[in-house]
């Protein structure tokens, strides 16, 4: 039996990860006091078209910057950040609507959204390693605090695709990316909802953000446990970036939001927040690099910002 004193050490020993509203539920943080950086509107460049349509994940490399892009061949791109050019790509097997990737070593993880898998392929050739559930996985969901859905405000840098042909036997979601609430009296399951939008690595652990679930998964590649879940700042999380090489921070963008929100890898703590302007693109990928920040629209375009010192 523990006593009282042990347990009171034990608690005092939990970290806190966020900090919430008084009366609220624990699933919505507070950001009200939170240190805030503006960016200022001309201090957001588009600056070149991406090798394909519609650019969903970053992530950065000696070799140069990834793009995970999410039509229908779900293309690993790897590119001159400097100029956008194309270094070499392959399509990714098993992918569906890849959103978010990761290199480690010689794997490339990267999340595959609307079979809700996270997928590990090759990082030279894109060939199939292995397949994993995603954690948190299902159908995003309204809540009263939430802010409207941004749009981007760039024209497609690329005539529109043709939709991808359905997947046999896949579940066909009609809710929409917020969901529908009341469904038809005569369906026999939920809409199939989506999966992780963002990957990072640390060491044996991977850091996945999943929408539905509002939350960031520190999940251990080796057993595929969940070791921590880290409240996300809204409902529409997308990149996440390390802010240094021990990868002690990360910033964790939020597309609704139209801001970076600075979390504590080890406790999750939200500590400061990044706000674009209004009339920024819309975030999808996000890494830093050679001291900007750079960002994704998925209209096909790169867009940066110089961080604030």
């Amino acid at each position: 039996m523990i006593d009282r004193r042990r347990l009171l050490a034990m608690a005092a020993a939990v970290p806190a990860v966020v900090s919430f509203p008084r009366g609220a539920s624990a699933a919505l943080p507070n950001l009200t006091g939170l240190r805030t950086r503006n960016i200022a509107s001309g201090a957001v460049e588009v600056i070149y078209k991406t090798p394909h349509t519609k650019p969903n994940g970053l992530d950065v490399t000696r070799e140069g910057m990834w793009i995970m892009d999410q039509g229908a061949e779900n293309y690993a791109s790897l590119i001159n950040p400097q100029n956008g050019s194309l270094i070499r790509e392959y399509m990714c097997e098993g992918v569906r609507s890849a959103s978010g990737i990761a290199i480690d070593g010689d794997t490339a993880w990267i999340g595959s959204t609307y079979n809700r898998l996270i997928i590990a392929v090759d990082e030279r050739t894109g060939k199939l390693k292995a397949k994993y559930s995603t954690p948190g996985a299902g159908q995003i969901y309204k809540v009263v605090s939430d802010v409207p859905g941004r749009r981007t405000n760039l024209k497609p840098a690329y005539p529109a695709p043709p939709p991808p042909p359905p997947v046999p036997g896949a579940p066909i979601s009609t809710g929409g990316r917020q969901g529908a609430g009341r469904q038809n009296d005569d369906v026999q399951a939920g809409p199939a909802g989506t999966g992780a939008h963002c990957i990072l690595v640390k060491g044996n652990l991977l850091y996945v953000a999943v929408p539905p679930a509002r939350m960031i998964f520190v999940i251990d590649k080796t057993n595929w446990i969940v070791q921590n879940m880290i409240p996300t700042a809204g409902s529409r999380p997308h990149d996440m970036t390390w802010t240094d090489d021990a990868k002690t921070h990360f910033w964790a963008s939020d597309s609704d939001l139209n801001a970076f929100f600075l979390h504590d890898a080890a406790t999750g703590q939200i500590t400061e927040r990044l706000q674009l302007p209004t009339d920024s693109p819309v975030i999808h990928g996000a890494k830093l690099w050679n001291g900007y920040m750079y960002n994704c629209d998925d209209a096909g375009w790169m867009f940066r910002f110089r961080m604030p010192a």
